[in-house]
C-alpha cells in the first residue's frame, strides 16, 4: 500500500513540475520540436525544481523523528498511561524457612491413681 502511494505521490510531483515547466518555457507553438532557448529553459527549471523537491525531501527526514516524537509525547499527556488496579506484591523475605519435624518416642509417664494407669503424653 505505502509503495502505491508512494509512487502516486511521485507522479503529482512529477506532473506539477512538468506543468509549471511547460507553462514558463514554451512560448510559441509554430514547430512541433523546442527552440534552443526553450530546450534550455525546460533543462533549467525541471532540474531546478529536482533540486528543490530533494532538499524539501532531506529536511523533512531530519525533521520528521522530531515531530514524531513531539506527537507521542503529547498523546501521553492526553491520555496518561492505565495503572494496573492489583496492588504490587512486594516481597518482605527472600529466604524461605520450612519447618522441621523432629521425630521423637513418646514419653511415658506413669501417675499414681486410684487404679494404676498409664498416660501417655
Amino acid at each position: 500500500m505505502d509503495a502505491l502511494r508512494n509512487f502516486k505521490d511521485f507522479l503529482l510531483v512529477f506532473n506539477k513540475m512538468s506543468e509549471t515547466c511547460f507553462t514558463r518555457c514554451v512560448n510559441t507553438f509554430q514547430t512541433r520540436e523546442l527552440t534552443e532557448d526553450e530546450d534550455r529553459c525546460v533543462e533549467m527549471c525541471s532540474s531546478k525544481n529536482i533540486r528543490v523537491n530533494h532538499k524539501i525531501m532531506s529536511v523533512y527526514m531530519e525533521v520528521q523523528p522530531l515531530i514524531v516524537q513531539k506527537r507521542v509525547e503529547e498523546m501521553e499527556k492526553l491520555n496518561p498511561p492505565i495503572t494496573p488496579t492489583v496492588p504490587e506484591v512486594t516481597e518482605i523475605n527472600s529466604v524461605v524457612q520450612t519447618a522441621t519435624l523432629k521425630e521423637t518416642e513418646p514419653q511415658i509417664v506413669l501417675q499414681e491413681t486410684s487404679s494404676t494407669e498409664a498416660q501417655v503424653v
